[in-house]
C-alpha cells in the first residue's frame, strides 16, 4: 500500500531576555469554545474558516492551510479554538466498512483510489505524520505587538499556529488573542511573569488560570521562558509538552524529549532562503520542524531576533505550496506524535484470531485525538464498531480508547 506524506505546521521557540518583572501561536479552523489546539493544516490550501464540534480534541474539519487539512481550532486541548472539539471530518473519502471516526486530521496527500488491504490479518503500524512527509509548527512567543499588528495577514494564510501568551503583559489583553482563537489558532502557556525561575510552578500555574478566566482555554502545551531549565520538571505535571529553546529535528518514536522540546530560532533578519531550508530538512528526512518566532523588524516591542514579515509571509506560503508536509500547532501534531510513540511502546494481547493492541496515554493529554494506521488485511475495530477504511490508505484510531482489536 503506497502512502504520501504531508506536513504541518503550529508553534515555535525561544523567548529571548528574561523579562521576569512583568506584570502578571497554514491552515487554521476553529474547533469548540473550551480550548482545543488550533490544529493541522495540509500545505497545499484548505479553507481555514472550518470549525469543529466541541466533544472532544478532534483536530477539527477541513484544515485552513489548505491541502486539506485539519481544522486548527478543533485539535482539542489548548486548542485555541476550543478546549477540544471533536474535530471535523477532515479525513476525505469513503472507503469500506464500518463507522468513520471524526479526527478532524487533515486529508493525506494522494489520489485516494488506495484498495483496503486484503491480505492477512497483521502488519498493524501507525503512519508517521497522519501520512505527510514531515511536518512543521509556528510558534509565537509573548504576544508581541508586531504579532498584533501583523495578525490579520498572518490569519489570511490559511494555516494554524501556537501562540505561547505571557498573560500579565498588557498586551496580552488585546481582543486579537480572542479572535486568534476563534479563527482556530493555539493559545498555551508562556507563565505569567516571564521569568526564568518559578516557585514550585505557581507562575506557571497563574498562566493557565489566566488563559481558563480570559479565554476559556485550557493549554496542553507551554514555551519555558527563556528555555529555563527549570520548567522541564513543572511541565512533566502539568503539560503534554514543553517547548525548549535548543534546534534539532524531531523524528517519529525518537528519543526527543517532550518537555524540552527542541525549536528552531530564526536570527535576527532571516531570509525566506533560510527558513525554507529547516523546513526542507525536515521533509526530506521525514520528520517535525518547530519554529520559535517572537516577531518582526520595523517595530517597538523588542522582540527577540526579529524577522522581516514579508520574507516569512513568502517562506510559509512556499511550504504550502509543497502539498505534502503538515502545517499544524503545537498540541496537534504533539498529540500525533506523542500518540504515536504510545502505541509503538504499548502491548499486544491475543484471544483466539483477534489481536488487541493496548497503550496508556501521557499524563496531561488532550482527548479527542487520532492517529492513522495501516495494516496488511483483517477488520479493526474499537468499542466492537469496524472502523472505516480511507482511500488515501489509512484506518482512523481514537487514541481515548487506549485500544484497538484486528481480526481476521
Amino acid at each position: 500500500m503506497l502512502l504520501l506524506g504531508t506536513l504541518h505546521v503550529s508553534g515555535c521557540g525561544d523567548d529571548g531576555e528574561d523579562t521576569s518583572s512583568g506584570t502578571t501561536g497554514g491552515q487554521q479552523t476553529t474547533s469548540s469554545s473550551s480550548g482545543g489546539t488550533p490544529g493541522s493544516s495540509s500545505s497545499s490550501g484548505a479553507d481555514p474558516s472550518t470549525t469543529s464540534a466541541s466533544a472532544g480534541g478532534g483536530d477539527g474539519g477541513s484544515n485552513p492551510a489548505g491541502t486539506g487539512g485539519a481544522d486548527p481550532a478543533g485539535t482539542g486541548g489548548s486548542d485555541p479554538a476550543g478546549t477540544g472539539g471533536t474535530g471535523g471530518a477532515g479525513t476525505g473519502g469513503g472507503g469500506d466498512g464500518g463507522e468513520a471516526p471524526e479526527s478532524g486530521l487533515p486529508p493525506a496527500p494522494g489520489a485516494g483510489n488506495v484498495p483496503k488491504p486484503a491480505g492477512a490479518a497483521g502488519g498493524f503500524k501507525v503512519i508517521d505524520w497522519a501520512g505527510f512527509a514531515g511536518a512543521v509548527t509556528y510558534s509565537f512567543d509573548d504576544v508581541n505587538q508586531t504579532q498584533i499588528q501583523n495578525y490579520d495577514a498572518m490569519n489570511a494564510l490559511g494555516v494554524p499556529f501556537t501562540f505561547y501568551v505571557w498573560t500579565g503583559r498588557q498586551e496580552a489583553n488585546n481582543p486579537v488573542w480572542q479572535k486568534a482563537l476563534m479563527d482556530g489558532h493555539e493559545l498555551a502557556n508562556h507563565t505569567r511573569s516571564h521569568s526564568s525561575m518559578d516557585n514550585n510552578g505557581a507562575d506557571t500555574d497563574a498562566a493557565t488560570k489566566d488563559l481558563k478566566d480570559k479565554f476559556n482555554v485550557t493549554p496542553y502545551t507551554m514555551a519555558a521562558p527563556n528555555g529555563a531549565d527549570v520548567y522541564e520538571g513543572i511541565a512533566r505535571t502539568r503539560f503534554m509538552i514543553n517547548r525548549g529553546v535548543s534546534n534539532a529535528l524531531i523524528g517519529p518514536n525518537d528519543n526527543s524529549n517532550p518537555f524540552k522540546l527542541p525549536t528552531y530560532i530564526p536570527p535576527t533578519n532571516a531570509s525566506k532562503a533560510q527558513m525554507d531550508a529547516e523546513v526542507a530538512s525536515a521533509r526530506s528526512g521525514k520528520k517535525w520542524r518547530t519554529f520559535c518566532i517572537h516577531g518582526f523588524t520595523g517595530g517597538s516591542d523588542g522582540a527577540y531576533q526579529p524577522i522581516p514579515f514579508q520574507a516569512w509571509v513568502d517562506h510559509v506560503k512556499a511550504v504550502k505550496e509543497y502539498g505534502d508536509v503538515w502545517i499544524g500547532t503545537m498540541e496537534t501534531i504533539g498529540a500525533y506524535w506523542r500518540g504515536q510513540k504510545a502505541i509503538t511502546d504499548g502491548t499486544n494481547t491475543k484471544n483466539g484470531n483477534d489481536t488487541t493492541y493496548n497503550w496508556t496515554l501521557p499524563q496531561n493529554f488532550p482527548p479527542g485525538k487520532y492517529v492513522r494506521v495501516t495494516v496488511t488485511g483483517g477488520t479493526l475495530k474499537q468499542g466492537g464498531v469496524a472502523l472505516k477504511w480511507h482511500p488515501q490508505g489509512y484506518y482512523e484510531v481514537a487514541l481515548d480508547a487506549k485500544s484497538v482489536t484486528l481480526s481476521p
